[in-house]
């Protein structure tokens, strides 16, 4: 067994060097902890877990715990498990520990039931300026909300105080009817979202009542119930382009009242909207997609928690510049944002997507140069740059280097276990029409019309437009 995968260690090894810091003070206090073997454990395994590349066994963490003691498994199996109880407990304390809504609700509930009036006062007067000094208005500021007014309603009956108003539980009734609903629209929308693109059926209950109900009710008022409303509706009725503009235009206008993380997953509803309308044909998305990119570029938005930009927005960005011919515009991207990209990926991703720029631009020179430098470790860099070196020698009429490539792709594809079996079809049969299209005479009209229906009738072909276009350009010469 991997002792790898032993739930403690995986668990622990997530922990920043600031966490297992942390950890290790909460071990060291007996109110949580009064197990010192647990310490010790814990003390072996972040000595391993610390080193760069950690190298380890069970009986080498037990070794460094307990020395000369002989190995125990049942007693090792027992403290791994007392240890994760103890790393569950820390991740709970350490997220209430860092203040905010939830560790005021928690004060609120336990001075409001004592009763301790005097704290009560305090801790709600502390809990309602926390509420008007969050910055986000999402589900769980009006739960929250919920929580202030209800906490009020039940100590007026607790303190038997005398009622001249119901308005604390009539205002918890709206607040918690607002947590609802904005779940239940993401809720509604994550359904929806899925039946895209999964043969499966989800039953989506009561949307059509619901939508009506906020309608008429007022909480259009409510800028997330509104943003989920439209994106409820481009789901349901995406035809009518005005629910997404009207999306954007809120996101626009409404953008700082949400965290990160609910402002990224509105803006790829948003996306995802344009995707499918390009996927429908209706090219005028493709530009209405890139501008939204930038968008999310200056939002800051499509960041990951890193502050880095995935390696997919990266390419889908510089491929719709490409595709509207924006060079400056995406050169610049490139300068700028490349340095975003995650380590790993940055080297290749930078050199193969200008080398997609030079080719849009068919400054081939530049092409090859640019290529020399794609390490081949990865298989879609690996695959890209090869098929793009064999377009540009086509293009550039280096034939006897374009027949090398040609050979050279081929064995690549037969040798390489890592490609799917599907991508290498793709791939074979789109060398296949290339290797025809080469070696038939430029005058043989008849033979390029019948290639091309070949083609749009296999399913199976990778880079069907490039084919298409150097089809058309051979069958057009001889007109």
């Amino acid at each position: 067994m991997d002792v790898k995968n032993d739930k403690v260690i995986t668990l622990l090894g997530y922990f920043s060097k600031y966490e297992l810091n942390r950890f290790r003070k909460f071990l060291l206090s007996p109110y949580f902890n009064e197990n010192e073997d647990a310490v010790v454990f814990y003390d072996a395994l972040e000595f391993f877990l610390r080193k760069e590349k950690p190298e380890f066994t069970r009986d080498s963490i037990w070794k460094k715990a307990f020395r000369k003691a002989p190995y125990s498994e049942q007693k090792y199996r027992r403290l791994a498990s007392d240890l994760t109880k103890l790393a569950y407990r820390f991740l709970s304390v350490e997220w209430h520990e860092r203040g905010g809504l939830s560790l005021y609700e928690g004060i609120l509930k336990r001075v409001n039931a004592a009763p301790l009036n005097k704290h009560y006062k305090t801790a709600l007067r502390n809990f309602r300026k926390e509420l008007d000094d969050h910055s986000y208005r999402d589900s769980y500021y009006f739960y929250y909300k919920y929580i202030s007014e209800y906490e009020s309603h039940v100590h007026l009956e607790r303190t038997n105080a005398r009622r001249t108003t119901l308005s604390n539980l009539q205002d918890a009734d709206t607040n918690l009817d607002t947590f609802y609903i904005i779940n239940k629209l993401k809720h509604f929308c994550d359904a929806l979202n899925y039946k895209t693109f999964l043969s499966i059926e989800i039953e989506v209950k009561l949307l059509p009542q619901l939508l009506q109900f906020v309608e008429e009710n007022g909480y259009l008022d409510i800028p997330i119930v509104h943003i989920y409303y439209h994106i409820s509706k481009t789901l349901t009725h995406p035809e009518n382009s005005d629910h997404y503009y009207k999306i954007v235009e809120l996101l626009e206008e409404h953008y700082m009242l949400f965290s990160p993380t609910e402002l990224r997953t509105m803006y790829i509803y948003a996306t995802n909207y344009c995707i499918t309308q390009i996927n429908l044909g209706n090219a005028e998305y493709y530009r209405i997609l890139y501008e939204l990119y930038f968008i999310l570029l200056k939002r800051k938005t499509i960041f990951n928690k890193e502050g880095e930009l995935d390696e997919r927005h990266y390419k889908n960005i510089i491929s719709l510049g490409v595709r509207l011919k924006d060079y400056d515009g995406i050169e610049n991207f490139i300068l700028e944002y490349s340095p975003k990209l995650p380590k790993i990926v940055k080297d290749n991703a930078l050199t193969y997507n200008l080398a997609h720029v030079y080719y849009s631009k068919r400054d081939y020179e530049k092409v090859i140069e640019q290529l020399r430098y794609v390490e081949y470790n990865d298989v879609f860099y690996a695959l890209g740059s090869r098929f793009m070196l064999l377009k540009t020698y086509y293009e550039t009429s280096e034939f006897k280097a374009f027949e090398a490539q040609m050979d050279s792709f081929n064995i690549y594809l037969r040798r390489n276990k890592l490609i799917s079996g599907d991508m290498k079809i793709q791939y074979m049969n789109c060398l296949k029409y290339i290797k025809k299209m080469y070696n038939t005479p430029k005058y043989n009209k008849d033979t390029f019309v019948g290639l091309k229906q070949k083609i749009e009738e296999n399913p199976q072909v990778i880079n069907k437009n490039w084919l298409y276009e150097k089809l058309d350009e051979l069958i057009d010469s001889r007109r």
